[in-house]
């Protein structure tokens, strides 16, 4: 099983579900912090599952990497947004073209 694929159930429930994950996550330099995010998609970047988020912490989309998240819970709340405007507004962001 690659790094990651164990939160791939949890991450992709949540994503079909709307609702908020709670996560303790670790950086690349190994600094652990607490987010509540709001994933709306996976994508395989650069040999390595992202989950596409708005952070509640930062306020703003975030990529985590899924091999940095240590612990996972899924938060039976639908977040405030559609998914569908959350990509939206995240490809906006990101300077990606609509498909």
């Amino acid at each position: 099983m690659a790094a990651g694929d164990a939160e791939l159930p949890v991450i992709r429930a949540a994503i079909r579900r709307e609702r908020k994950l709670r996560i303790f996550y670790e950086d690349g330099r190994g600094r652990a912090s607490k987010r509540t995010i709001w994933p709306f998609a996976l994508a395989f970047f650069d040999r390595v599952r992202v989950v596409v988020a708005w952070c509640e912490t930062r306020e703003g989309f975030r990529h985590f990497r899924t091999d940095r998240i240590r612990t996972i819970r899924l938060i039976d709340k639908r977040y405030p947004r559609r998914r569908q405007a959350l990509l939206k507004d995240w490809r906006a962001t990101e300077g990606i073209p609509e498909q």
